[in-house]
């Protein structure tokens, strides 16, 4: 099993249920890795919590403040002769053949050698994004705004969801909460430090880099997990970051500023459909994307007098 040559690396804050809860699953699978480093920016409470279930366990805790760039930056430099590394988030479902599945399918395309993650298959609620197929339309597809093909990333900046797949993909971005990567396709990488604490993109980022490189993500279908924990961000903060990250991605790889700019006044009045649905809040959200779109506008301005 692929686990013998994986360190896995759980980033985690005031969960301290969840992470012992995954870590029992692992136990009771008989799932046994080369190395499991905790990195931890959890409340006193919640660190006892944590250090007394791994007390006399192979399992190492690093404390450190809260930042999931940081955190999965520290995991990645504290490993040492794996073969593969699996960032895995606290707060994962995994079914009872998620690893035996995976296992199967890292046998299956290893002989590839320019793939540097494969992907665990993330099942979501469809009904939380029943509004995402009113993105995909001809003119959006037409233009290069949007795509119905998962994990691709257009030429706007924006990228496209990836869950509830029925075949291995082949995915431009992915996702690092459920992911093992090649280690040595990732040497001397880190995760973006895009904003303090918080970091939205930070997965985009890190991956679409590699592939650029002529590198690819596969998501293994059969081998799904599923992530109960689904955030609806909508404060005025989020709003303006969503934009800056994808402001800072389009311009890190050079992609189209007339398409990110459409796409992104498109995405902000989009948020009006929560009206309909009496979803106030997303008003606030709202207004941040408006912040967020001013400031990148002032900021291009500025560049050109």
């Amino acid at each position: 099993m692929f686990e013998k040559k994986t360190t896995l690396i759980i980033p985690t804050k005031d969960r301290s249920q969840k992470i012992i809860t995954l870590l029992k699953y692992l136990e009771k699978n008989k799932i046994i890795f080369k190395d499991i480093f905790i990195i931890d920016s959890s409340n006193y409470n919640h660190k006892i919590k944590i250090k007394k279930f791994i007390k006399n366990k192979k399992i190492k805790i690093y404390d450190t403040f809260p930042s999931t760039t940081f955190q999965r930056n520290l995991g990645l430099k504290k490993v040492k002769n794996s073969k593969y590394v699996l960032f895995l988030d606290d707060d994962i479902k995994l079914k009872k053949k998620s690893f035996y599945h995976m296992n199967n399918g890292i046998i299956k395309y290893r002989n590839f050698k320019n793939i540097c993650s494969y992907a665990f298959n993330l099942k979501s609620d469809k009904n939380k994004f029943k509004n995402e197929k009113l993105k995909v339309n001809f003119f959006t597809e037409f233009v290069g705004l949007y795509s119905s093909k998962p994990g691709k990333v257009l030429k706007s900046g924006w990228h496209t969801k990836i869950s509830n797949l029925n075949r291995d993909t082949v995915v431009e971005w992915i996702y690092s909460g459920a992911t093992i990567f090649v280690l040595n396709k990732i040497k001397k990488m880190k995760f973006e430090n895009l904003n303090k604490g918080f970091n939205y993109l930070e997965d985009l980022h890190f991956s679409y880099r590699l592939t650029k490189k002529k590198m690819k993500h596969i998501v293994i279908a059969k081998a799904t997990v599923n992530n109960p924990n689904f955030i609806d961000r909508n404060d005025i903060s989020f709003g303006y970051i969503e934009i800056i990250n994808r402001y800072k991605f389009v311009n890190k790889f050079n992609l189209s500023k007339v398409l990110f700019y459409l796409g992104a006044f498109l995405k902000s009045n989009y948020l009006f459909l929560g009206l309909i649905n009496f979803r106030i809040n997303w008003i606030s959200r709202f207004i941040g994307n408006y912040l967020g779109i001013l400031y990148c506008s002032y900021n291009d301005l500025k560049k050109r007098f």
